[in-house]
């Protein structure tokens, strides 16, 4: 075979419409802090946030779990409250979020009183952090142009908090992080 006709039978013709390749699913949300790269949006819809306890291994996988209220006295100080929002990047992948739950009593933590800030800016505008540690706080990067309208996943806040955290959902006393914290390991 020649190399024109090689060429010839790699052309489309001008009225070539793609096939149908199938229905693309939604994909399964992450867990994590508002992105540092890429600029996102929150959802404001009351329904799109979840007041949770959340866990957090710092020594050992490194995971954030929820668990149930019940549980929050063996969880110690691994566990606290948050309130988990939907957020989506500019790439439309969407991400699960938790914001801290301000103490009004409390002693202040910029930390948490900046992202906390982020999340409202970002109910209204396309927004990004970074981590400024000589301040101690989040700085909040405003996208200068239109990036548009969010493109917010078809699945329920339930849908998907449970795809998010298949796996990581700590119901019993029985559960390895919490027999691991009590020495039954």
């Amino acid at each position: 075979m020649n190399t024109e006709s090689v060429l010839e039978s790699l052309r489309l013709p001008d009225n070539f419409l793609q096939p149908n390749a199938g229905i693309k699913q939604p994909l399964k949300p992450t867990f994590g802090k508002l992105n540092k790269h890429r600029f996102s949006r929150v959802n404001p819809d009351p329904a799109f946030q979840s007041r949770v306890l959340l866990v957090t291994d710092k020594e050992g996988d490194r995971e954030s779990y929820l668990a149930t209220p019940s549980l929050a006295s063996r969880l110690g100080s691994m566990a606290a409250p948050k309130i988990l929002r939907l957020a989506v990047d500019n790439a439309g992948v969407p991400r699960l979020i938790a914001e801290p739950v301000i103490d009004p009593n409390g002693r202040p933590n910029l930390w948490n009183t900046s992202y906390v800030q982020a999340i409202r800016a970002g109910e209204k505008s396309w927004v990004r952090i970074e981590t400024n540690t000589a301040a101690g706080q989040y700085e909040i990067i405003i996208a200068s142009g239109d990036l548009g309208d969010p493109i917010w996943p078809p699945q329920t806040m339930d849908e998907l908090v449970l795809q998010c955290f298949e796996g990581r959902i700590i119901q019993t006393a029985d559960h390895p992080l919490i027999r691991q914290l009590e020495g039954r390991a």
